[in-house]
């Protein structure tokens, strides 16, 4: 089986079937606090920790203080120059010295190219993390990199974003496509009534992988749950149920609409028939 380790570049062979993704963990360490617990062996650190700065885990306090609150969310940074994508799985951490709750970071830099081609899902790479947490609970140091089987053939999602009919309507999609299209730094947070946590993780990442796929829009920060109020401008899009405040610079957008709010973009009928694929299958 051929391996290849993903570099900044991106750039992966047609033939590699499986592809080594470099990653970390951030959380709470005994007597130490939280900061980076574990890094995988290659990775260059300063290159990508930058990207997530001052919001590493951007929860609500109210989710942060009762252990029994879940917390699952997801997080997706553009990085190196949009030819790769840091994804953050965030979620309990194990308990400290004090047996107070923690929340972890395991954020894996995954590339771009593979993700718009569908040969690489972020289920594929979320699952990957998950399975190391769950196998290296207290891992510590170095670290193995993550390896991760490409898909190929009938295993590649066509069309891209294909099941996101089910999560949010086509005029909403219509509109946040607008939005992105028209104003580079504008903010949406897309509200979805009575949703789960798994709802928002599976809509941030069918909604990432189809605005992507073409490359007409560069990727943009992204999370799947309301983060703190003094973590909301590092993102342009953010999923949320109903009730959340922001400020005056983000767009509420109703994940339910009938009619898209925003009128097409000129020039722009290949990312809008795109969509419409996606929503016809």
């Amino acid at each position: 089986m051929r391996t290849l380790t993903a570099v900044r570049e991106g750039a992966l062979p047609e033939g590699a079937a499986t592809v080594s993704l470099q990653h970390w963990i951030y959380g709470a360490s005994p007597e130490k606090g939280y900061g980076m617990k574990a890094e995988s062996h290659s990775l260059n650190g300063p290159l990508y920790l930058r990207y997530l700065a001052g919001h590493f885990t951007p929860v609500r306090v109210e989710k942060t203080s009762n252990g029994s609150t879940v917390i699952d969310a997801r997080m997706i940074h553009p990085a190196s120059a949009n030819d790769e994508i840091l994804l953050s799985v965030l979620g309990r951490g194990v308990a400290d010295e004090y047996n107070r709750p923690t929340i972890q970071n395991h954020t894996v830099v995954v590339p771009a190219q593979p993700v718009r081609e569908g040969r690489l899902t972020f289920y594929d790479v979320e699952a990957a993390a998950e399975e190391f947490d769950r196998v290296n609970p207290k891992a510590r140091g170095k670290i193995d990199a993550l390896e991760v089987r490409l898909r190929t053939g009938e295993a590649i999602p066509r069309p891209p974003g294909g099941g996101i009919r089910r999560l949010i309507t086509k005029a909403a999609v219509d509109t946040l496509v607008s939005r992105l299209l028209a104003d580079l730094q504008g903010r949406t947070l897309v509200l979805c009534r009575g949703s789960s946590n798994q709802y928002r993780n599976e809509l941030l990442y069918r909604l990432v992988e189809l605005i992507a796929a073409g490359g007409e829009i560069p990727l943009f920060p992204a999370i799947s749950d309301a983060p703190t109020l003094s973590a909301m401008n590092h993102f342009r899009v953010a999923i949320s149920a109903r009730g959340v405040r922001a400020d005056a610079t983000w767009t509420l957008l109703d994940a339910s609409i009938d009619h898209a709010a925003l009128p097409p973009i000129r020039g722009k009928n290949t990312m809008y028939a795109r969509v419409g694929e996606a929503f016809a299958e």
